[in-house]
């Protein structure tokens, strides 16, 4: 009796240390995603003021910006958005009021939550691993169960990958959260708790709907859960099996009708490999080398290599597959994206020892089918990027992040429990380990908070808003104001600072072309087309434009945050060169 009561107490006390270590990630995850928050970036982005002004417009009117009434999909941007995101910022909106914090909560939130739940994931992952598995395979099970999924929450806490992609109205973000949810749903619920199974089939649903790209890896994972716990699924009582069946198959079917019968994959299309430059040029190559062959009558490889298109396109997807695992990609891409800290990776440089040993104990200390869970996540991940151009691409390959975490954490416990026995090595291992987090968390934060809005204001669009306040104040002087499309519609952004009443704005014809050009679009006394030369003559107008668009100096200049001209605002009447 005495020695079951002291295995309460210590088990209520590790209890206890376990809930405040995981509450003190949580608030570091809040940290991170919630300081000076939303006002860096540095402003909001294309999509981003597509969601607000969307949303928006279907609270007020019921209705997005073409007149459509309660869209499935969302047409803006030369695209077409699915509606989770969409949908999450007319409540944000409801509840927050019109602004930029409204339209990018939804993201930084469920990141935030993402943290929490990969927790309860991993302890589901670990729940496969007995205590005579674990000392046949000499893990010892609790400090297992309690390091790995709190090094996992830790290490998605100050990832920079995800602290970005949270701090942006990121669909991506939002269907991660949803196919975490899914994933960790299902694994509690097929053991014991199975109506847990009906909200993990509407996460699923979910994730789905909530980015393209998601339309691929949601369902092939979803499908790897069923195969690999295919005898538990069969366990589970007829009257929920049924249920389930039937809830999962007319998900299914709306999905694939929608698919089929909508036009929201056209994004897929748009961004296909096969329509790259380099690609045609690939094609171009195989067919001098098939006629090469041809003139030298060697048929057999002609058939199997040049002449087979097959071979070709396979060859193309598999490059743009296996680049996303470079460590180039993962740890050292420095260009100046849009999406990333200047100087920063993905993931943080001292993870990369880390992956091989995490990968090799993965598959040692891990139950079999978990292991290979867990793998699978990782490899089917790059999938739906690797048909598409510019890549390698971080947003596209956004699910990678939940395996690669899991595997570094326990490459991180598997290295702490190699030097155990020997004190001043452990000391040294935790001492060391804490100094690299620590270093590495102040070093992103630096980068992330002074010079990424300096450094990447042109890739984050700065200075719309600006725009947009100056228009405003000075329209009362013009009879039209002519604002140049090749600022990237212009006219969403003008939508949404101004906050231009929907009602108005779709009684006056909504918008009228989405795509690129943005010929046609007009409001108020705003038109958006390009302007030649003759056009900046014309009288009691104002123009809008790039610098390169105007031949003299203007009258009012908008800069980006590193002092380069941004935008070029002039009247009338200009004596162009």
């Amino acid at each position: 009796m005495h020695t079951a009561y002291n295995y309460g107490m210590n088990k209520n006390k590790k209890n206890i240390w376990i809930g405040l270590a995981l509450g003190m990630i949580f608030l570091v995850a809040i940290f991170f995603r919630f300081y000076h928050f939303p006002t860096n970036p540095p402003s909001l982005n294309w999509d981003e003021v597509g969601f607000g002004y969307n949303a928006y417009s279907i609270l007020k009117t019921g209705k997005d910006e073409f007149g459509t009434r309660f869209p499935l999909y969302f047409r803006a941007l030369d695209d077409y958005k699915l509606p989770v995101y969409a949908y999450l910022t007319v409540g944000s909106i409801a509840i927050f009021g019109y602004n930029d914090f409204a339209v990018r909560f939804s993201s930084a939130f469920l990141g935030t939550l993402t943290v929490l739940t990969l927790y309860f994931l991993v302890r589901g992952l670990l729940t496969e691993i007995n205590s005579k598995e674990a000392q046949i395979r000499n893990l010892p099970i609790s400090t297992s169960r309690e390091l790995i999924p709190l090094f996992s929450s830790l290490f998605l806490a100050i990832l920079p990958w995800h602290i970005q992609y949270s701090r942006m109205a990121a669909e991506a973000n939002v269907g991660l959260f949803f196919s975490v949810l899914g994933v960790t749903l299902f694994l509690y619920g097929v053991r014991n708790k199975h109506i847990l199974l009906w909200f993990s089939v509407i996460a699923f649903f979910l994730s789905i709907y909530s980015y393209v790209a998601l339309h691929v890896f949601t369902p092939v994972l979803g499908l790897t859960l069923l195969i690999l716990y295919r005898k538990e699924i069969l366990k589970i009582p007829k009257k929920h099996l049924l249920g389930l069946c039937l809830m999962t198959a007319i998900f299914s079917s709306f999905f694939l009708y929608n698919l089929v019968n909508s036009k929201g994959h056209i994004r897929v299309k748009g961004t296909s490999v096969f329509g790259t430059q380099q690609a045609v040029d690939i094609f171009k190559h195989k067919e001098r080398e098939m006629f090469y062959d041809a003139t030298l009558k060697i048929n057999l490889t002609r058939r199997l290599f040049h002449d087979n298109t097959l071979f070709t396109s396979a060859d193309i997807i598999l490059r743009g597959y296996l680049t996303h695992f470079s460590p180039t990609f993962l740890f050292f891409d420095y260009d100046e994206k849009q999406h990333q800290t200047p100087f920063v990776g993905l993931l943080y440089i001292w993870m990369l020892p880390l992956i091989p040993i995490g990968l090799y104990y993965l598959f040692r200390n891990f139950a079999k089918r978990e292991a290979f869970f867990v793998l699978a996540w990782l490899l089917i991940a790059p999938i739906p990027a690797s048909i598409t151009w510019d890549i390698p691409q971080a947003m596209r390959v956004y699910g990678m992040v939940i395996p690669l975490v899991i595997v570094i954490s326990l490459g991180v416990q598997q290295s702490l429990e190699s030097i155990k026995r020997n004190a001043i090595a452990r000391m040294l291992g935790i001492g060391l380990l804490c100094f690299f987090i620590l270093l590495s968390m102040y070093y992103y934060f630096h980068q992330y908070m002074i010079h990424l809005p300096v450094e990447r204001s042109q890739g984050w669009v700065y200075g719309r808003k600006e725009m947009t306040e100056y228009l405003e104040q000075n329209k009362s002087k013009y009879d039209r104001i002519v604002v140049s499309s090749r600022l990237e519609w212009p006219y969403i952004f003008m939508l949404y600072y101004s906050k231009y009443d929907p009602k108005k704005y779709l009684a006056q014809g909504g918008t009228v072309s989405g795509g690129w050009a943005e010929e046609g679009n007009k409001y108020d006394i705003y038109e958006f087309h390009k302007f030649s030369n003759e056009d900046l003559r014309s009288p009691r107008t104002l123009f809008v434009g790039k610098p390169e668009e105007f031949g003299v100096a203007p009258s009012h200049i908008i800069y980006f945050l590193d002092g380069t001209p941004a935008i070029y605002i002039g009247e009338g009447d200009i004596k162009t060169q």
